[in-house]
């Protein structure tokens, strides 16, 4: 046992003296780690400050999710009008709804709005081909649009600072987002043999949709139970169903990304891609989810 111990110890050391070495050079996995560590810090220091601050946070995160959709998406040039008029798009009524009028209402309209796009977004997930240009060109011809699929589920998340517990509603997604997205990597790596959709996403499983969803909806109950409310098996199939929603969500991502020929949204996280790959999976659930905790009135 000692023998393991001194090994595993000369080891660690290795790998110190060797990043020393290589000017602390990472591999793929030890980025992903380390990024999603501060992703993490920066999430729970906005939830901490409070309401104001976390509306900020998303602000800014959206502002970065429409210039990485208009600029590396559509390929439109950065200082130009129609990335202004895009922004605004954005900015404006996210600002108003949520910090200026903070009217539930309006937001509440940009959730139904979310579910009516995400109906469309299904649409052209299942029934246009891989190589059609329709969709695409229409993003590039009415750019603009863009702002619509940052707004309508940013508004969404913003919706659940409405309620007493906005903190706990917005952990648990949290956990049914993360629950789907390692069980999904855990199962399709480990157990994974028939390909889900590989003309779309070549490395998806059907053995990982189904442990993720299974993860999902167990991380979901127990959140809902520990944070929320002692019910949560009530909704265990809820979760579920979320977990599935944003693995759909990150199909439609990968669908747009080969239609527009590109990896990855931007390079702004190391090992992740940009903020809007980090999040894609979340921003299509996000209206279903805040159409239910409506329903709920909590």
């Amino acid at each position: 046992m000692r023998l393991k111990v001194l090994i595993q110890l000369e080891r660690w050391h290795e790998l110190i003296i060797n990043n020393i070495k290589n000017g602390f050079q990472m591999n793929n996995t030890q980025l992903r780690i380390l990024s999603a560590i501060v992703l993490v810090a920066i999430v729970v220091a906005a939830l901490y400050m409070g309401i104001t601050q976390t509306l900020i946070f998303l602000m800014i995160a959206g502002v970065i999710c429409v210039d990485e959709l208009y600029c590396n998406f559509v390929k439109k040039p950065r200082f130009s009008i129609g990335y202004f008029i895009t922004q605004t798009a954005f900015v404006v009524p996210f600002s108003y709804m949520n910090l200026i009028d903070k009217s539930y209402d309006l937001n509440f309209v940009c959730v139904n709005a979310g579910v009516a796009l995400n109906i469309i977004l299904l649409g052209y997930l299942f029934v246009t081909k891989i190589d059609s240009q329709f969709f695409k060109a229409g993003l590039e011809k009415y750019s603009p649009v863009i702002a619509l699929f940052v707004l309508l589920p940013f508004c969404s998340l913003a919706s659940l600072l409405f309620y007493g517990k906005w903190i706990q509603l917005i952990v648990v997604i949290l956990f049914v987002n993360f629950g789907m997205d390692t069980g999904a990597w855990f199962f399709g790596k480990n157990f994974g043999k028939n390909k889900l959709w590989p003309t779309v996403s070549p490395n998806k499983t059907i053995e990982g949709l189904l442990g993720g969803a299974l993860t999902a909806g167990v991380l979901g109950t127990l959140a809902w139970n520990y944070f929320v409310s002692f019910n949560g098996f009530t909704y265990v199939i809820l979760f579920i169903v979320l977990g599935i929603l944003s693995q759909v969500g990150d199909l439609i991502q990968s669908k747009l990304k080969r239609q527009f020929e590109i990896k990855d949204s931007s390079s702004l996280i190391p090992g992740h891609g940009g903020v809007y790959d980090r999040i894609d999976s979340l921003v299509f659930v996000a209206p279903f989810y805040a159409t239910f905790i409506n329903f709920l009135n909590l």
